[in-house]
């Protein structure tokens, strides 16, 4: 068995035992949005547990994705939420995960190997230190953020039968999912042509945006948001946590992201001068060019 297949099979062993963990306080709770609540805390500390016995913290990389997928499916279940509103968004939203879950399977090379962000925290901080940071910075913060990005969904699968205007958010959705897509091919394609070389990608969309993947994922919940605001579920404020995965974008992803290229890569500091931040633009070269 290769590294990759043994760890592979590991995150399957450790996410159904953290969801089984999980969905023992979501069936004992009432209340939809505390079940949740409950169960996705439950499941995290489960996955805290195995990277404390097993120093890896990218066994919780797959949580962002699989999570959604399980939080949904148990709330249909449970309360028998079977509308063409609640299918159309569990669709989609399974697409999406399908599609994150499979490009994060794609790069995966095996247990023990950390990403690099969780390694700069692990050779930075001391044992204790790196101890909190892991349970609170690297999975309870994002949990708590995929929760509340998620709290629109969890009111758009109640409401009865099906209303048009979803279809809106769920082509915002579907539209960052595709450009997702689009960024994880062109990107292992750069870097299966240019291995070794050191080189920016910046073939296909990533020639206008330097983080068109991070594009896709917030223009995804935003269209989530749209969805929620077109069934008319509630209080509109109340679909509003998607702006927590906005913020955690904008203040640590993208910025641990440029920081971190601009010290690997040589030629990224004249990519980053001509290229978009984030909205798909033609290269400043380009624009000033057309400007003449």
């Amino acid at each position: 068995m290769s590294p990759k297949t043994k760890g592979l099979f590991v995150n399957l062993l450790l996410y159904a035992a953290a969801f089984a963990v999980g969905a023992v306080p979501f069936y004992l709770i009432d209340d939809l949005l505390l079940a949740e609540a409950a169960f996705t805390g439950a499941a995290t500390l489960v996955i805290f547990l195995a990277t404390c016995f097993v120093p890896d913290t990218s066994l919780y990389d797959p949580y962002w994705s699989v999570a959604p997928v399980a939080m949904l499916l148990l709330a249909m279940v449970k309360y028998d939420l079977w509308s063409l509103n609640a299918i159309a968004f569990f669709a989609v939203v399974c697409l999406w995960s399908i599609r994150l879950t499979g490009n994060w399977a794609l790069t995966y090379k095996g247990l023990l190997h950390e990403d690099w962000r969780y390694r700069q925290y692990r050779e930075r901080c001391g044992a204790m230190g790196f101890f909190f940071i892991n349970l609170v910075g690297l999975q309870y913060i994002p949990t708590v953020v995929v929760y509340l990005g998620l709290i629109g969904g969890f009111c758009v699968i109640r409401i009865p039968g099906f209303d048009p205007l979803i279809l809106i958010g769920l082509a915002v959705m579907l539209l960052g999912v595709l450009l997702e897509f689009v960024s994880d091919r062109a990107i292992h394609r750069f870097l299966r042509e240019h291995a070794g070389e050191g080189r920016t990608c910046d073939a296909s969309i990533w020639r206008l945006s330097r983080h068109p993947n991070y594009l896709g994922e917030l223009t995804f919940w935003f269209g989530g948001f749209l969805t929620y605001l077109a069934t008319r579920a509630g209080a509109w404020y109340l679909g509003l946590g998607f702006l927590s995965i906005w913020v955690l974008f904008f203040t640590v992803s993208i910025p641990m992201m440029e920081k971190h290229n601009l010290a690997r890569r040589a030629d990224y500091a004249a990519y980053r001068a001509r290229t978009s931040v984030l909205l798909p633009l033609p290269p400043k070269k380009d624009r000033e060019d057309s400007d003449e």
